[in-house]
């Protein structure tokens, strides 16, 4: 996947275009309302994000619902995920009729949020196998350290072993392997998932939490036309 980088009313952005989709992500200090304002798209769509696993259809939306992933089924509509060192998992059909965005940090992961959107498009008739991943700029497992609770609360998972790996301050957690992994445990294949290599918390272009932007999120944003 490539990724062209531009500038519009102060904010930067990047994106990926292909057949009538675009998905793409912001640096720090942007704003969802100028990525909106670039591709001429009115109606934006986001969410009270929570860390669960409820998943909307962008036309259910009314207002800012609690949930934390959206599915396009319309056109010239722009959904958006904010994030600042939780992983956004973009995702589209091969054929650019299914789109969509989701919000996972280790609570996304533990709720099985992932599962919860195959699920939810095996019931609309989508093949998943037939889906392309992308995980977005989110921290990395080095700079990420949880303590013995959050391990915990995988011991049951299949993966919980493969995520965490001990450090003189905690465990550092892998959450984007983490996802990589339950999605493959799924059916998709490991071709088929590809990722950014940013670390919000290294990259200073980009909000991190952890490294003290409490207030400033980056906008994952997926559109069909």
């Amino acid at each position: 996947m490539i990724f062209k980088r531009n500038e519009h009313n102060g904010s930067v952005f990047h994106y990926f275009e292909e057949k009538n989709i675009v998905m793409g992500f912001t640096e720090i200090d942007s704003e969802a309302e100028d990525i909106g304002d670039y591709f001429g798209i009115e109606k934006i769509v986001q969410l009270d994000q929570v860390h669960g696993n409820k998943i909307y259809f962008s036309n259910e939306v009314k207002g800012y619902p609690e949930g934390d992933g959206l599915i396009l089924n319309e056109k010239n509509v722009m959904t958006v995920i904010r994030t600042a060192d939780c992983v956004p998992l973009f995702f589209r059909s091969i054929d650019g009729q299914v789109a969509g965005v989701i919000h996972i940090g280790w609570r996304g992961l533990h709720s099985k949020i992932g599962i919860n959107l195959l699920e939810t498009l095996k019931e609309k008739g989508t093949d998943t196998k037939d889906l392309l991943f992308f995980t977005g700029p989110a921290i990395e497992g080095k700079c990420y350290i949880v303590q013995q609770d959050v391990v915990d609360k995988f011991s049951d998972f299949s993966f919980g072993d493969k995520i965490f790996e001990k450090t003189p301050k905690g465990y550092s957690m892998e959450v984007t392997r983490g996802i990589e992994l339950c999605l493959i445990e799924q059916g998709i294949p490991e071709e088929n998932i590809k990722h950014s290599g940013i670390c919000t918390f290294c990259n200073k272009n980009f909000p991190s939490y952890r490294r003290g932007d409490r207030e400033k999120r980056i906008f994952n944003f997926v559109m069909m036309r």
